[in-house]
């Protein structure tokens, strides 16, 4: 890649982009049509309607699964997911450290603990390693995050969990369209968890899905979610304790749209993403998201790579990003190690892990490989990846921009 000379934005020269990236949302007519149809329709909730089931079952489909449900988001899709796995008090679940809140906070939400282990320091994901080290007789399952579309190792995951008896749920809240050995994630594991927020590759605002292969644990699942009913019984036979986590019919309607759309948008980033991989790793300082070879596409919920300040004459990491951004590249930021947040560096939990008395020394806790991670990778967003090729390329142009120029850059910060 030649080098480009021109100053930086920050400095007072020509950002490397003079057109914006593609918008998020993506939506048309396709949306907006099935949107009328629900309104006409009056069956606005599930109990009534069948667009969110029948986008869930379709979405289940897209990814290998037998069963999908179609629930608020994807915090209470995992909290699901743990109660139909028998998740509760005095039970320990293994969480990785390099994750958004919610994939730890649903472990607290059935009154478990979260155990929180560090991560490779290369894809992000969860350290199997290091969560088979964690493993006590309170341990009931993991969660593996499958951080910006980058699947965790579920061979090595799913061996583990079969061999130790753990149930498996799989956070795919960055993951739509991520395939591991042709087949989709969330059908490895006993459950896989979607969010359909807002920044998410495919979205409704709000929204989550859970999917399954297990007809007892759909149902399981299902009931936790729909106030404790059964289906096919009495609409006022509530069998088990529950809560509602429906989805509406509203949701279902945008979301089937998204779906309609998302295999040909998940090409197009999954093509653009191997192709910046390739300009980036040319950089010195800069290291792309491991990708597994055994995935053969990855959603990129965000665009991730590491950043070696020593290499942009020890520009530090907030300052490099903006300088990125007044390139005009579209900025994400990093999760924070869930070691570091005060809910458990505090101890934070309210009533929750009372009765449990839990013997994990939170407040002391260090994962380094995510704690370096959050202070070290570049997080773009995904939207960029829906331009065309050679927009695509300008992120490692501005890159390279701010390498040569790393040192006025320095003196500026």
């Amino acid at each position: 890649m030649t080098a480009t000379i021109d100053t930086p934005a920050l400095l007072g020269g020509t950002p490397v982009r003079h057109t914006a990236y593609p918008s998020w949302p993506v939506w048309d007519d396709g949306e907006r049509s099935r949107l009328l149809d629900v309104l006409d329709a009056g069956g606005w909730w599930q109990g009534d309607g069948t667009v969110a089931a029948t986008f869930a079952r379709n979405f289940a489909e897209y990814h290998g699964a037998r069963f999908g449900m179609a629930m608020t988001n994807g915090t209470h899709t995992i909290e699901a997911a743990l109660v139909a796995c028998d998740v509760g008090e005095g039970d320990e679940v293994i969480v990785p450290g390099m994750t958004f809140v919610a994939s730890a906070s649903a472990v607290l939400a059935v009154n478990a603990a979260p155990v929180l282990v560090d991560v490779d320091p290369d894809s992000l994901c969860i350290d199997v390693a290091a969560a088979e080290a964690a493993i006590t007789e309170r341990t009931k399952a993991i969660v593996a995050v499958h951080v910006a579309g980058c699947a965790a190792d579920l061979d090595a995951l799913t061996d583990l969990c079969r061999r130790r008896g753990l149930r498996l749920i799989e956070d795919c809240a960055h993951a739509h369209g991520t395939f591991w050995r042709g087949r989709g994630v969330g059908s490895w594991g006993d459950f896989g968890s979607f969010s359909m927020q807002r920044s998410k590759l495919m979205t409704a605002g709000e929204g989550g899905v859970l999917i399954c292969n297990d007809e007892g644990l759909r149902d399981a699942a299902w009931a936790y979610s729909d106030c404790g009913r059964v289906k096919g019984e009495w609409f006022y036979h509530h069998a088990t304790v529950g809560t509602n986590l429906r989805m509406t019919e509203w949701q279902g309607a945008v979301l089937q749209a998204q779906l309609d759309r998302f295999p040909e948008q998940n090409r197009i980033r999954n093509d653009n993403a191997v192709a910046l991989n390739a300009a980036l790793a040319e950089i010195p300082g800069i290291r792309p998201q491991r990708r597994d070879p055994r995935m053969d596409s990855q959603g990129n919920y965000c665009f991730v790579f590491h950043y070696d300040a020593a290499e942009f004459a020890g520009l530090p990491l907030r300052a490099f990003e903006r300088a990125l951004g007044a390139e005009g590249i579209p900025m994400g930021v990093s999760y924070p190690s869930l070691s570091d947040l005060s809910v458990f560096r505090d101890e934070r939990f309210g009533p929750r892990l009372r009765a449990s008395a839990p013997t994990i020394d939170y407040r002391h806790l260090h994962l380094p490989n995510a704690e370096a991670a959050a202070a070290s990778t570049v997080w773009l967003q995904h939207r960029l990846l829906l331009a065309s090729r050679e927009d695509v390329l300008d992120v490692a142009r501005a890159v390279e921009k701010l390498r040569v120029h790393a040192t006025d850059l320095v003196a500026r910060s």
